[in-house]
């Protein structure tokens, strides 16, 4: 076929193209939809943990408080344990 009668047929090879690629794009779009999905439900599960981490360092950091004010106490009793054994070894 000469140049003058391929008018019908390269419009519809287009129209074709055009189709092809049209799909393309709806399936990318759904892909995307879909990767979006997933991101938004690793961000949400990803809050909650880091919702759960902090309560539990704050927890962690009151048991921590406790404890070096119990050591101090502690080692506050053992030096007047000390010194009063001390006392009772020294008295005459």
């Amino acid at each position: 076929m000469d140049r003058e009668h391929r008018g019908d047929l390269d419009l519809e090879v287009k129209i074709h193209d055009l189709e092809l690629e049209c799909e393309m794009y709806k399936k990318n779009n759904q892909m995307y939809k879909d990767h979006i999905s997933e991101l938004q439900n690793t961000i949400d599960r990803l809050t909650t943990m880091n919702k759960s981490h902090k309560t539990l360092n704050g927890q962690l950091r009151i048991r921590l408080t406790r404890l070096e004010q119990e050591v101090k106490d502690l080692r506050a009793k053992v030096k007047d344990d000390a010194e009063l054994i001390k006392d009772l070894y020294e008295y005459p």
